[in-house]
């Protein structure tokens, strides 16, 4: 027992410490992702704005509106990529903004890629691709988080806004979410299931 303990004492404490630097790593992204600044003018330069606010604002604005996330979902994106860069190469991801009382996801990007392949001996990395998804329910991303296994979520809860027919601002409930992974390819039937579009594919860089 006690040689059964010691030969795998080293891989669980290495275990421990890889899920515990996701989990840290996914909470301080999430927080830098909702709070970056961005131009107030769509179009514009951090550089050539003259008004500028955090992005989470900026969204809500935008779901205020209709209902949706349309005008900011490509500036979350870009933002989302960037602060992400860092671990890319050895982590896929996703984030969302889910409503609870509405039950449905206001935006969901999903980050991943196909397995690497083996040819003459060298290892040929798959390109990464970007997809936007919008799952009818909370349990078909459920689905995913227990195909890839070990993951690192980090989430927190915020309000957006919503305008009534009668000019009314309401404040429903919302959960934000960050999850990272080791990658593990996702097959087709399941991107078909969160209604998944291919938006970006990231060439391979070795």
């Amino acid at each position: 027992m006690l040689f059964f303990y010691a030969s795998n004492y080293g891989l669980t404490l290495q275990e421990r410490v890889s899920n515990q630097y996701r989990k840290e790593y996914a909470t301080g992204a999430l927080e830098t992702i909702l709070y970056t600044s961005t131009p107030r003018v769509a179009g514009q330069s951090l550089e050539e704005t003259s008004e500028v606010d955090y992005l989470l604002a900026a969204v809500k604005e935008d779901f205020a509106e209709n209902g949706k996330i349309e005008e900011t979902a490509e500036v979350l994106k870009q933002n989302i990529k960037g602060i992400m860069q860092p671990v890319a190469p050895g982590f896929d991801y996703m984030f969302y903004f889910y409503l609870f009382d509405a039950r449905k996801f206001a935006f969901v990007m999903l980050y991943t890629r196909d397995a690497p392949t083996i040819k003459d001996g060298i290892i040929e990395h798959s390109d990464a691709k970007i997809y936007f998804c919008n799952p009818d329910t909370l349990n078909d991303l459920e689905k995913l988080v227990e195909r890839i296994g070990s993951s690192a979520p980090s989430n927190s809860r915020i309000q957006f806004i919503e305008i009534s027919e009668k000019d009314i601002p309401g404040y429903p409930p919302a959960e934000v979410n960050l999850t990272m992974w080791i990658p593990s390819p996702i097959d087709s039937e399941l991107l078909k299931e969160l209604n998944c579009e291919l938006n970006e594919t990231i060439p391979a860089t070795g």
